[in-house]
């Protein structure tokens, strides 16, 4: 490998037949390329070529090189052929952390992820702990609230995410069915309520809703559809997706308080990494 130019010029040079033309395909000066035939032969101990006026021919010696470095040569551009194609193909895993009420609406954007690339594994850490970027604990971040404030990150507004108060027709047939958001006095909730969350409708829970009430609690979203829609009470979802199951009835319109402003956000160093990219088209085309 330390000869590795001086091979591929003498190739070149026995492949076009003049110094010329092979200093031409390569881009350099026909002297570099003399130079290089020099080199190899000193290091061989061999001619490889006969220099005459109408160019160069091979000797016995230049002919058996010229068919090794040709295999050589094959076999290197096979190689670089398909470390193309697999640099073209994305792979490994895209790591996404978000809170938990987000996560549900964002599968269809996960599924998107993976049938473009096939080959790529996601990871959706919904928790709500905020992971550091900068310690490569996740490659993006959807964050809610206030817009998070680093200099290493790349944030980007995202959406508004609304939220609204939904029942499942089998509690609503059982309890009755709420006329507005004032008639919630001596309805059963499931839910939340933090008064410092993040998530607004979960402060709104906190502060508006007796606390015995709240007959069952939980952080998961997974598991909080699963109350809703198990008939234990009233509890919020986000309003895209959810309005459209008819087995679902929303109580009252859905606040202006109750929207969750909802960042994007990746680091710096990650933010133009294929992967990333690919991931935020795939999040970027959903509607909301």
């Amino acid at each position: 490998m330390k000869t590795w130019t001086e091979i591929h010029s003498a190739y070149c040079v026995a492949k076009e037949g003049t110094v010329s033309k092979a200093a031409e395909v390569l881009g350099v000066h026909r002297a570099t390329v003399n130079r290089h035939i020099e080199t190899l032969e000193k290091q061989l101990g061999v001619r490889l070529f006969i220099r005459h006026r109408r160019g160069y021919h091979l000797t016995e010696a230049g002919q058996e090189f010229f068919s090794v470095a040709g295999r050589a040569h094959d076999i290197l551009d096979d190689f670089a052929g398909r470390v193309r194609v697999q640099s073209s193909e994305l792979s490994g895993e895209v790591i996404v952390t978000t809170l938990f009420p987000i996560s549900n609406v964002l599968m269809p954007a996960f599924r998107s992820f993976r049938h473009a690339h096939p080959k790529t594994r996601v990871s959706l850490l919904a928790d709500v702990a905020l992971l550091k970027l900068e310690h490569a604990e996740a490659h993006i971040a959807l964050r809610a609230g206030r817009k998070p404030e680093n200099e290493d990150y790349v944030v980007q507004p995202y959406c508004q995410l609304r939220f609204g108060l939904f029942a499942h027709t089998s509690y609503l047939e059982k309890q009755g069915t709420p006329r507005d958001l004032d008639d919630l006095a001596h309805h059963d909730f499931v839910g939340n309520p933090r008064k410092r969350s993040s998530a607004p409708f979960e402060a709104w829970l906190a502060d508006n809703v007796q606390s015995d009430r709240v007959v069952f609690r939980t952080a998961d979203a997974l598991v909080l559809e699963q109350a809703i829609k198990g008939g234990l009470g009233l509890g919020f979802l986000p309003v895209a997706g959810s309005e459209a199951q008819t087995d679902l009835y929303q109580i009252g319109p859905s606040l202006d308080e109750w929207t969750v402003h909802v960042w994007l956000v990746t680091h710096v160093d990650l933010h133009r990494t294929e992967k990333v990219q690919a991931m935020l088209s795939c999040l970027k085309a959903l509607e909301f």
